[in-house]
């Protein structure tokens, strides 16, 4: 009975794991797509309309709508570029995981208002591209719930080589949690234990009301 239990839990997390990759794969070619066809219609357009401002800008008939056009255009750019980074973080791709968690994690908590402090050991380097990704969604799903639910004033992320491994450590000094066990069945919580059940890692949450939450991930490598 034990022998198999332990198969079919290895088989779940193998499944869940395709599937995640499978995703990550599909959003990945959505955001490509997305920069291909989107950016071939938005470039000429700004092209054009630069071609009629420099003509008609001074215009007081035309110069408003022109001016308001171009506004919109340059919404539709940037609109297009955090589509496609949600999708999939160019950084991620180009520099690696730390360069992409300082950039989101900084982003995130100045939108926030909450002070982030991040520690990121110079020997992690580029990393498998299924263990990045993960680490990546894990630490947004993470500072969101920071940065909806916590009610806190710091963030600290820490990312460092662990004996076998990577060791990721998210504490904040928020609200805490009520019930840990209540909160680990939650989509959210459920989600991010499957993302590192995937990778054969070890997910752990420890809370006390009014004194901030703590998550440490461990991923083998």
């Amino acid at each position: 009975m034990v022998v198999r239990l332990r198969s079919e839990n290895s088989s779940l997390a193998a499944l869940s794991k395709f599937l995640q990759m499978q995703s990550e794969r599909e959003k990945a070619a959505l955001a490509r797509e997305l920069h291909d066809q989107l950016g071939g219609l938005l470039t000429p357009a700004k092209m054009d309309l630069s071609w009629l401002e420099a003509r008609l800008g001074q215009d007081p008939q035309y110069a408003p709508r022109l001016q308001r056009l171009s506004k919109l255009i340059d919404e539709g750019i940037d609109l297009k570029r955090r589509i496609i980074e949600a999708l999939r973080p160019s950084l991620l791709d180009h520099l690696g995981l730390t360069a992409a968690l300082t950039w989101h994690v900084e982003d995130a908590c100045r939108a926030a208002n909450v002070e982030c402090r991040t520690n990121f050991s110079d020997q992690v380097g580029r990393l498998p591209a299924d263990i990045e990704i993960t680490l990546y969604r894990l630490v947004q799903e993470m500072v969101s719930n920071v940065a909806q639910h916590s009610r806190a004033k710091g963030l600290d992320l820490e990312l460092a080589p662990a004996p076998g491994g990577l060791r990721l450590l998210v504490t904040d000094d928020g609200v805490g949690i009520d019930d840990v066990e209540a909160a680990l069945r939650s989509h959210g919580f459920s989600g991010m234990h499957q993302r590192v059940n995937g990778l054969g890692g070890t997910f752990n949450v420890t809370s006390t009301k009014g004194k901030g939450t703590r998550i440490e991930v461990f991923v083998p490598l």
